[in-house]
């Protein structure tokens, strides 16, 4: 009883890491203009640096997450955290294009260990039902930590950008690496695995395993396609000439929705047999919640709810989670969760880039291109969840 309730402080604690990670990542966009001045860098070396988080992020993932189901899950998030805030120093302190590309690279890979550690520890000390509803929570922390992004600096006042990325670096050391110290010494690992959990991690994928995992990559490859490619970066805003007021509206009423679809998806999908019929609901409403926001011309206040569905919808994608992980093997619950959130990564930053792209081609008010592409997409979403609803 002892071993479990510490095992559930440890996955509140690794939330509390996948949060700093959001704001970390999330955070540059708010102060790149005065780091390109301070340090006198050019639009392409801060869009570099603002950039170099993701990349090791997504790749260093798979690796971890294989080290992490071979157990210590708690030193991993230890060593992590601590490598997270000495890179937070660095690059606070850094006075070259050189030195935050180095920090900042090395920050997104200590930020690596946080999704599939938490994943493992929600594994470990919630009921299995509880699982969909864990990574679901897990993954509408997105909201919280973009969020914070914004307003933490107006609560820091006209902090220069390195007193906030020192903050940044005291907080993940006091929420993350301390308390994992703390409970890590507390609770008492047995000084050998059982042979049957040992016995589990030789276990080798299935056919049938596979395929489901590749399915589930390119599911959650869908939802976080919509979320970086469009829902948070003001695409439709910019083509249609939206005021930023209604831009900010519109992102934060999606963002909402997508907390509230992750959440309402995770909670709903705790039996296997329902997964199914969530996805394709939610992609459907997907797909004509982006028709309502492309192609009619609605007053601003009823645009605010296509743009809630929208974002309930690509909630849905985080089923990709437990779907997976009901199919791998015993005892690799981290490589699966890390694979099927690095294909979404993945897919994350090329529809950014294809977003950048629709923009530089499409005329004002020419919205051909968004709907092509994004249309195909969502349609690309419901044939994904079909089959996965009609081979389960």
């Amino acid at each position: 009883m002892e071993a479990r309730r510490s095992d559930r402080l440890l996955w509140v604690t690794s939330l509390l890491f996948v949060v700093w990670l959001v704001w970390v990542e999330s955070s540059v966009q708010y102060f790149e203009g005065s780091l390109g001045s301070d340090l006198r860098l050019d639009s392409g070396g801060v869009a570099l640096v603002a950039g170099s988080f993701l990349l090791p992020y997504g790749l260093v993932q798979v690796p971890v997450g294989r080290l992490i189901d071979r157990g210590k899950v708690e030193l991993w998030l230890l060593l992590a955290a601590l490598a997270a805030a000495c890179c937070s120093l660095v690059f606070a302190s850094s006075n070259s294009l050189q030195g935050l590309l180095l920090s900042r690279i090395g920050t997104g890979m200590a930020c690596a260990v946080a999704f599939p550690a938490s994943a493992v520890l929600a594994r470990r000390s919630l009921p299995a039902d509880r699982f969909a509803l864990a990574m679901g929570f897990t993954d509408g922390l997105l909201g919280v930590g973009a969020a914070l992004a914004a307003v933490v600096p107006l609560l820091l006042g006209r902090s220069d950008w390195r007193d906030l990325v020192l903050f940044q670096g005291l907080s993940v050391a006091l929420m993350v690496a301390l308390p994992m110290l703390l409970l890590g010494g507390r609770r008492r690992a047995p000084a050998q695995l059982p042979t049957a959990e040992q016995d589990m991690r030789v276990q080798r994928w299935t056919r049938a395993g596979v395929n489901r995992l590749i399915q589930c990559c390119l599911l959650y490859a869908w939802g976080l396609g919509f979320v970086f490619g469009m829902a948070q970066y003001g695409l439709l805003s910019s083509l249609r000439g939206w005021p930023n007021s209604l831009m900010e509206g519109l992102t934060l009423i999606m963002s909402i929705g997508l907390v509230v679809g992750m959440v309402a998806s995770g909670a709903f999908g705790g039996r296997p047999q329902q997964r199914g019929g969530l996805l394709l609901t939610g992609t459907v409403i997907t797909l004509l919640s982006l028709l309502l926001l492309i192609k009619t011309s609605l007053p601003q206040g009823v645009l605010m709810l296509p743009a809630f569905s929208f974002g309930v919808g690509i909630g849905t994608s985080v089923l990709a989670f437990p779907i997976a992980e009901a199919s791998a093997p015993p005892g690799q619950t981290a490589m699966t969760v890390s694979i099927v959130n690095t294909s979404g990564t993945v897919m994350g930053g090329l529809m950014t880039i294809v977003s950048g792209l629709i923009l530089q081609a499409s005329p004002q008010g020419d919205l051909s291109l968004v709907l092509l592409i994004y249309g195909a997409l969502a349609l690309f979403g419901v044939a994904m969840a079909s089959w996965i609803s009609f081979s389960s």
